[in-house]
Order: C-alpha cells, then structure tokens, then sequence
C-alpha cells in the first residue's frame, strides 16, 4: 500500500476552500438570534442561501445577453422617471411654474417670430421687395449725367424703327435738324424714326484724324509706334485747335453752347455756360487732377476749389483772411499750403518776424532748422498728393477764373505729349453745337438680333449729356415697345455728376448774392443754345437730385415712364 502524498490537487484545495466558508456561515447563523428576519435587522453582508433555484433545476441569467441590456436600460429609465417624479418642486418654485408638468395648459407658441426656413424666406422676400420697389421708382424724365460714355447699348424684345438703312431724304433731315438745332417735330423735315435716330446721334469734335482714336484718349496702347509728325505739321494742328477752342469758349460766354468737354491725355475739362445747373456764372471743372497740375494753376493765379474734398481742405490758395479757423491740424495743413505767399508778406512786412529767425534764437542751429523745413515740405507734399488722380482730385473754377483756365489752357503747350501714338495731337474737343473748324460725325451703330428674341443696338463713341435724353424723347415719340438702355462711363469723368450736390451747396452759402432774378431768366438767354425747351428746364434746373450717375435705364411703354 503507497503512503498518502503531503501534496494535494486544485480541486481538492477547492473543496477544502468551499468548507471553510460554509463553517463561516454556519457560525454567524447559529450567534444570530432567534427572530424573523426583517429588512431592518438583516445586515447588508449577509449572504443568501437560497439553494431552491439550484435544486429546481433554473440557470442563471447571462449578463451579456440582448434581452438584459434592454431590461437594464428600461430599468434606468424607469429609475430616471422615479427621480424626476421624486425631485423636490424647488425649481418650479423659482420659475413660478406649476409642480405637475402634466396639468400645465399647452403654451400658445407665436411661430411668426420662431427662426424657421419658411418665416426667414418669407422674411427675405419681403425685405427684397421693399428694396426693388426702391429702387425701381417711376419717374417721367431722366436725370442728367455729365460724365462722358464710351458706349450705349439698347434692348428691346421687339425690333427698332430704324435698324434698316437711312434714306437719303431721312439722313439730310437729321443732318439738317441737327446742325441748325431745329426740332424735326414742328417742321416740314422728315419726321420719321429713323430720321430722328440720327439727328439726336450727332456730335462736333475737333481734331479729326480717321487713323487715331482720340477718344477715349487712356485707351490708346502705350506699345504703340510713336506719330510721326513734322514740325510744321504739329504747328498747323496746334494753329488750328487754339481757333477752335476759342471758337467753343466764346459760344458758351454768349449763351450759345451749353457746355464742351476738353479731353487731354491725362485729364478731361467740362467747360458750362452760366444758368446750367443754377449756376450763376461760367464754370469749369477737372478731373482728375494731380499736385503738380494744381501748384501750376496757384502759379498762374487761378483760384479754384475741390468739392469733393473735406470742408477743411477745399480753399487751397485764398489768402489769409478768407480762410476758415479750423482746428490745429488742419490750419496747419492751410498754412503749409500757402507758405510761398505767406513767406512773401512777412518778407515785406516788417513787425511781424521771420519764423526761422525765431527758432535760431531758441537755440536750433542751421541743419536743425533744414531739417525741419524739409519734414513740413514732404508733409505737404503727401497731403497734397493724396488724392491725385482720384474722384476727390477734382477742381472747380468759376467766374473769373474760368477766364483765367482758358488762357492758361489755351497757352500750355504741354497739353500735346511729345512722344507716343498721339504725338503731337493737340487735346480732343467734343461739343454738341456747331463750333470752328468742329466736325460733325455719328458714333458707329451695330445691330444685333440674339436668337430672334432680343434686338439691340450698339453704339460707340462719345456720348454727350445731352444725347441720351434726347435719344429716349425719340424713342418715347415713336411709340416703342419697352425697352433697356446700359451704358458704358469714362471713368475719370464720374466726379462731374457727383460734385453736383457740393457745388450746389457752394452756390446756396454765398453771402454777396446780387443775382436772385438772373436765374429765373436761365432758361430765356439759353434759348438758342441748341436743346429744346423741355430738356433745357432740366439742364437750368438748379436742384441737384436731378444731376445722378447711373448705369442703366429701363422705359415701360404703359405708362411711358422711366426707372434706372
């Protein structure tokens, strides 16, 4: 017989395991007292030894099967509503709310001012039709635009009166009305819609090269080859131009031309008879403009304004006395302004002291003082140049001084570059009457039919103020179907329509106003100027919410209104 080993296998130590906890149990049973069990008195470590499951014959619960997933999460649910129903009232307290949410009345929900996709597309198209119908206001006429277009382009979904070729008989009436200035309408000329079409398309220009493109002057290519005139040759065109522009400057002293546009190669005059625009006396304006030009006009004595600046900025070569007192900065910028006439009074005047000298006795040597002179001169030089070239650089002469331009205009060489492809060619002068040594010409109209729903007409070159208006009269009288007209601007020439506001501002702030019953009398002494009376009313009229720059114009032929 073996001897018993010392040692002894896993289930037999779990067996010996096993019956030292069931003495355990059996030891805390038997010390506990003799009583029914209640919930009370049963302690939280006791063990349960129901072993009627086990004898039953019942498996235990897998606790990673589906079904107890769902019931542990509807038993967290139903613990969730045990809380809430449980919670204290403590926040329906503060609220003023009333505890049992089931009793509450359904709240009367305002969907109106809820964020939804429907109430803010509504919204927008509610805002969106305010702002059309702003936009899209009706009115009778169409306001006056002095800057000059490049292009004109009409739509209309039926086709024009006049897109076949001129008669002979229609072309010499438009000719005629145009260069006489009559109205076709109440005369023996050929009063048809063709004939009408080209009067109101008509223009003067001086000089007439057919081989150059002298407006728009920017647009010329810079890599062109240079003109190549003689001497001689550019002497007879200058020769010629100074009879003309003379020719054009006298007309529109005399009431006998409305205005006329200068277009240099760096800049563009709009030269305007007095009574046009409510302005009392002959005026001029250009743009742009840079420091160098305008120091040159302070040299020749031409006092000028910018309105399109700020207040504070616009005088720039007055004297001292007329001269606002505006704060620190900007009397400084006005004196650094007029420093060359100002150094010549207190040069002359001897109780007043140099500012120089002054310093120098503070102390500050000779380079201390240069270089403080040279600081208030790049100073000046920036703020001056600040707005060159922009809408702001525009300058504003009137009365006397438009006399003044003319001469110094008329004497500067300078104007007719030196080298280039408009070598030589002295600036282009457009007007809308007839002047000496101007040509008549008609900008080139294309037709267009695009897939025999939209006709449209083209034209290209400089349109006046004057001819738009003129051109829709036409089309009004003609009984046209509706129609849109587009343009395209000389971009430069922008700030003349929108300096109208100031320059009216600058006429109503006049002290010395003896004129008051010469502008009713406007219209009468530009009678013969060569507009009609109806379009004259708008160009004497001195309100400037007639005086806008605009883009397009739509006519409806309802009503016979316009929109833009």
């Amino acid at each position: 017989m073996e001897p018993t080993s010392p040692w002894k296998t896993p289930n037999q130590v779990m067996q010996l395991h096993k019956l030292k906890r069931k003495k355990k149990a059996l030891q805390e049973r038997m010390k506990q007292p003799l009583r029914p069990p209640t919930e009370e008195t049963t302690a939280p470590n006791t063990t349960n030894l129901d072993f009627s499951r086990i004898i039953n014959g019942d498996k235990r619960k897998n606790p990673f099967s589906k079904c107890s997933a769902e019931s542990n999460k509807k038993q967290k649910l139903e613990s969730g509503r045990q809380l809430e129903e449980s919670s204290d009232n403590t926040l329906f307290a503060l609220l003023k709310l009333p505890t049992n949410v089931a009793d509450k009345p359904p709240a009367k929900v305002d969907t109106e001012k809820l964020s939804t996709f429907s109430n803010l597309l509504q919204k927008y198209t509610a805002d969106h039709t305010v702002e059309t119908k702003i936009v899209e206001e009706k009115h009778n006429h169409l306001p006056i635009d002095w800057a000059l277009r490049t292009k004109l382009r009409l739509m209309s979904a039926k086709p024009f009166a006049w897109t076949a070729k001129l008669k002979a008989s229609e072309e010499a009436s438009g000719i005629t009305g145009f260069v006489r200035c009559l109205d076709t309408s109440s005369l023996t000329l050929d009063t048809s819609p063709r004939a009408r079409f080209h009067q109101c398309c008509l223009y003067w220009q001086h000089p007439q090269l057919p081989w150059l493109q002298l407006f728009p002057r920017a647009a010329r290519h810079a890599a062109a080859p240079a003109l190549s005139l003689s001497t001689a040759q550019r002497e007879a065109l200058h020769r010629e131009w100074t009879e003309s522009f003379r020719s054009l400057f006298q007309l529109v002293r005399a009431l006998h031309c409305p205005y006329f546009y200068l277009c240099a190669n760096t800049f563009t005059c709009l030269f305007r008879a007095a009574g046009v625009c409510g302005v009392s006396e002959p005026c001029a304006l250009i743009a742009p403009t840079t420091r160098g030009f305008r120091q040159t006009l302070r040299q020749e004595d031409v006092e000028f304004t910018m309105p399109l600046r700020p207040d504070n900025k616009k005088r720039l070569n007055t004297s001292e006395e007329e001269r606002p007192k505006n704060s620190s900065a900007d009397s400084c910028y006005d004196t650094m302004e007029a420093r060359p006439a100002q150094h010549d009074q207190l040069a002359s005047s001897g109780d007043e002291e140099d500012p120089d000298q002054f310093l120098s006795q503070l102390g500050l040597e000779t380079e201390d003082l240069r270089r403080i002179n040279s600081a208030q001169a790049r100073m000046t030089q920036s703020a001056e140049s600040s707005v060159d070239s922009a809408a702001e650089s525009l300058v504003l002469v009137r009365g006397a001084d438009a006399q003044a331009l003319f001469n110094f205009l008329l004497n500067c060489r300078s104007l007719a570059s030196d080298t280039g492809a408009l070598a030589g060619v002295p600036p282009t002068l457009l007007a809308p009457t007839a002047f000496r040594g101007g040509r008549c010409i008609a900008p080139i109209a294309q037709v267009h039919v695009e897939s025999k729903k939209y006709y449209s007409i083209e034209l290209r070159g400089p349109i006046l103020p004057s001819a738009v208006p003129a051109l829709c009269g036409a089309l009004r009288a003609s009984a046209a179907a509706s129609y849109s007209a587009t343009f395209a601007h000389l971009a430069p020439t922008l700030a003349f329509s929108w300096a109208a506001s100031a320059i009216a501002q600058e006429e109503t702030s006049k002290d010395n106003e003896p004129n008051h019953f010469t502008k009713a009398f406007n219209k009468e002494n530009l009678s013969d100027c060569g507009i009609n009376k109806d379009m004259l009313q708008l160009f004497c009229s001195s309100d400037p919410s007639l005086v806008k720059s605009i883009d397009s114009v739509k006519y409806n032929a309802e009503d016979g209104t316009y929109s833009w």
